[in-house]
């Protein structure tokens, strides 16, 4: 049996996806070889990209022009006024674009990449050209990493709709014209799609609803984490079988090794870990939910990605040190749902696997996708890379904690570290206790300045709204950036500032109340919500915290450079290596 591993759009363009990668190298190690995956986030986007589809897209801008010029009503939304006036918009932008979008292309394939200007510029015409493209499907619009649909993709009756809308919905043409063939004749007999973000739902579902009517005989399978956070959503709603045939939820190696096994034997699905399914009419989640030996895993294996259309010049691969995370007290993290427990691989053994993904595909470049590296198997990872004289150029995540020393940030430098991420969420120290982070803004301090110090980039995530959280608690996080010159303004950082969301598994959920809390709704329509709306007691309201947010942003935004290390952490990896090769002797001097 042919077994194909899709990743639908919407994803960022500069470096592949993890999930089918670990998949497919499992699967190699189990012996199966009648299998392939493909990466169709830049598959399409490389295709829309291009003079050839441009030439599509005129023709369907023109016949929906004619059509609106005659029917068009009032008001907004498709078929109004105003989606005539985007067409015309669009069709007057077009002779310009339509010269311009492959050229961009290039220029980020290439040196232009490193020329600031030309990226910014760049990533300008190929928004604009999208902005184009969307015109046609309006008022849907793409963008490079993400689409907006009228429909929301927390309700399941919403998304079924969104994946028949021939109007609305670009992917379906998308699909149909470009990719759908390719994918039924190589008579698969078992296709799984991986919907790891809120922006891949509608594309993902589309594509699997084509699959299922193209060829019914075809077992679709959805993974990813998404889902993983919806397990008790799906028992409830059924809809969503009719595009797929089931779900693997948390982790997808073993499960997804033993679907194959059960489809090609007795079909006894209640033997497939993790698996949700529909049988004689009931949802069955098969549990308990199964997790991993990484010890057991393989490198993943990126055959079949076509790494030279990914919008850099370089490649940049993901890898994994670890999955879960050892500090789990956070009390608004819903991340640790997605890997049940923390666990590692030996460093010796994740060299070995970066030595040999270096050679395969020809970088030294590799981002650590780990929630957060544990100290002491950081520690012996940089000394096995020292002692190989490995030239990795690498970026990871980590906690500001309290062993972080300047010893160890040197060691991890001189290892190839560019570049270090941070969830500082707070720098207030009440805040910081009431969200257990267990840092303090003593090691904050202390850790920013030797990170820049000894040239390690900084990114920081901050949270605006937590629950009890007052306008003077969060000014003095923001404050804390902007005051901070050293950091902002040394080279590569970046800092995103994101609005507190209730999400449904978080730890803050155990114990509401306990954090101010005293109300959680949540619209009945929203069958697949991730997360809450609420009332608080004290502190600033979700209204009062988003307009904060909004100004918290907006004087970030003024001392942070947000290309190219705010937009891609990747992208921001390229230029920092591409500085310190330029600058050397500054970045070897201090420790």
């Amino acid at each position: 049996m042919k077994i194909s591993l899709l990743f639908p759009p919407s994803w960022h363009p500069s470096q592949p996806y993890l999930s089918l990668p670990c998949l497919t190298a499992f699967l190699d190690q189990a012996g199966i070889t009648d299998k392939s995956q493909r990466d169709l986030n830049i598959e399409l986007l490389d295709t829309i990209l291009s003079r050839t589809y441009g030439l599509e897209v005129y023709e369907k801008l023109v016949e929906k022009l004619r059509q609106l010029e005659h029917s068009r009503e009032g008001g907004t939304g498709p078929g109004s006024d105003e989606h005539y006036g985007r067409i015309v918009e669009a069709l007057d932008r077009f002779p310009h674009l339509i010269d311009q979008i492959e050229p961009a292309k290039a220029s980020l394939h290439g040196e232009e990449f490193y020329d600031i200007e030309r990226y910014r510029e760049c990533l300008f015409l190929i928004d604009r050209w999208l902005e184009v493209v969307s015109s046609v499907y309006f008022p849907t619009r793409i963008t490079v990493v993400d689409n907006q649909f009228s429909y929301s993709i927390y309700s399941s009756r919403d998304i079924l709709k969104a994946i028949h809308d021939e109007e609305q919905n670009p992917y379906l043409d998308l699909y149909r014209q470009h990719f759908l063939s390719s994918i039924i004749d190589e008579n698969p007999g078992l296709i799984g799609v991986s919907i790891t973000a809120t922006s891949q739902i509608i594309p993902g579902l589309t594509l699997c609803r084509l699959i299922k009517e193209a060829n019914p005989d075809i077992h679709v399978t959805v993974g990813g984490s998404i889902f993983t956070r919806l397990v008790d959503n799906l028992r409830r709603c059924d809809r969503l079988f009719q595009v797929t045939d089931d779900f693997i939820v948390f982790e997808g190696e073993k499960a997804l090794l033993e679907l194959v096994n059960q489809l090609e034997g007795k079909k006894n699905f209640a033997k497939v870990p993790n698996l949700i399914y529909r049988e004689n009419g009931k949802v069955i989640v098969n549990q308990p939910f199964y997790s991993e030996n990484l010890a057991e895993h393989p490198a993943p294996n990126y055959d079949g990605f076509p790494l030279n259309r990914y919008l850099a010049p370089k490649t940049v691969l993901p890898v994994q040190f670890s999955r879960g995370c050892y500090y789990k007290d956070c009390a608004f993290c819903a991340l640790t749902l997605d890997h049940q427990n923390f666990r590692q691989k030996d460093p010796i053994k994740v060299v070995d696997e970066l030595e040999a993904l270096s050679q395969k595909y020809d970088t030294p470049f590799f981002f650590f996708t780990d929630e957060c590296l544990a100290l002491s198997p950081t520690r012996r990872l940089c000394k096995e890379i020292l002692k190989r004289q490995c030239d990795f150029q690498w970026t990871a995540e980590l906690r500001f904690e309290k062993n972080l020393s300047r010893e160890l940030l040197t060691l991890m430098r001189d290892a190839g570290c560019h570049k270090i991420v941070f969830g500082l969420e707070t720098y207030n120290k009440r805040m910081m206790d009431f969200m257990q982070k267990g840092i303090t803004q003593e090691n904050v301090d202390r850790i920013c300045s030797d990170c820049v110090d000894l040239g390690i980039g900084v990114h920081c995530y901050v949270i605006v709204g937590f629950p009890t959280e007052t306008e003077d608690e969060a000014r003095e996080t923001m404050n804390f950036v902007l005051d901070n010159t050293k950091l902002n303004s040394s080279y590569g950082f970046s800092c995103q500032p994101c609005l507190f969301d209730l999400e449904k598994e978080a730890p803050i959920m155990n114990d509401p109340g306990g954090y101010g809390i005293q109300r959680i709704m949540r619209p009945a329509a929203e069958d697949l919500s991730l997360g809450f709306f609420y009332e608080v007691k004290e502190g600033m309201t979700p209204e009062q915290a988003e307009k904060l947010y909004q100004h918290v942003y907006e004087k970030i935004s003024e001392v942070v450079v947000e290309l190219p290390f705010n937009y891609s952490m990747a992208d921001g990896l390229l230029y920092i290596a591409r500085h310190k090769r330029q600058h050397a002797p500054e970045f070897t001097a201090v420790s």
